[in-house]
């Protein structure tokens, strides 16, 4: 992209804007954002849009190793299972993420009981992936080459596809292109 993509505008706020509004409004207490150590622009921004705030010190070791720091800077695995609350894991590029579907997984979550939850667009899985306050520990004993999809695989008769239509919930911005097809959307 040559600069961080994050941090790109898109309806006059930054890219990450767009979920992190999503997920206040869906009902989120906390967010953590976790950037790379050389990020301090996009932490920057997210101290000011009252996020905490989480460094990966080596993100060459998968997304894995994200969410971990993620689950560590709101204050641990055994601590967030003891809260009670869902934990809801998203790449934060997601701009056009819809509050509904934060909404609708969270509570969908809590009425089957279900112990992991994704939302479906038109037959694509997309994000943010709901887990369970009961299998949050269960985070730390995955292989960190394979990452979340062992959870996934571990549970998957466990996993509960909710259908939305939010395109939003699959279209992340990974490629120039996947920037100008946003822009597109726009004019």
């Amino acid at each position: 992209m040559g600069r961080p993509k994050l941090l790109l505008p898109y309806h006059g706020k930054p890219i990450v804007a767009g979920i992190v509004d999503a997920l206040r409004s869906g009902g989120v207490n906390q967010i953590v954002l976790v950037t790379s150590p050389g990020d301090e622009e996009l932490r920057t921004w997210a101290r000011t849009a009252d996020l905490t705030v989480a460094v990966n010190p080596d993100p060459q070791r998968g997304m894995l190793s994200s969410i971990r720091e993620g689950i560590a800077a709101a204050g641990g695995a055994a601590a967030l299972a003891a809260r009670g609350e869902t934990l809801l894991v998203s790449p934060a590029d997601l701009p056009d993420l819809d509050a509904g579907t934060v909404a609708m997984l969270l509570a969908r979550m809590a009425e089957t009981g279900a112990r992991l939850a994704v939302p479906v667009f038109r037959g694509k899985r997309g994000h943010p992936l709901a887990i369970a306050p009961t299998l949050i520990p269960e985070i730390d004993t995955l292989d960190t080459e394979i990452g979340l999809k062992q959870l996934h695989d571990r549970h998957e008769a466990e996993l509960l596809e909710v259908v939305v239509e939010d395109p939003g919930a699959v279209q992340d911005v990974d490629t120039p292109e996947d920037m100008r097809s946003l822009y597109a959307e726009l004019e």
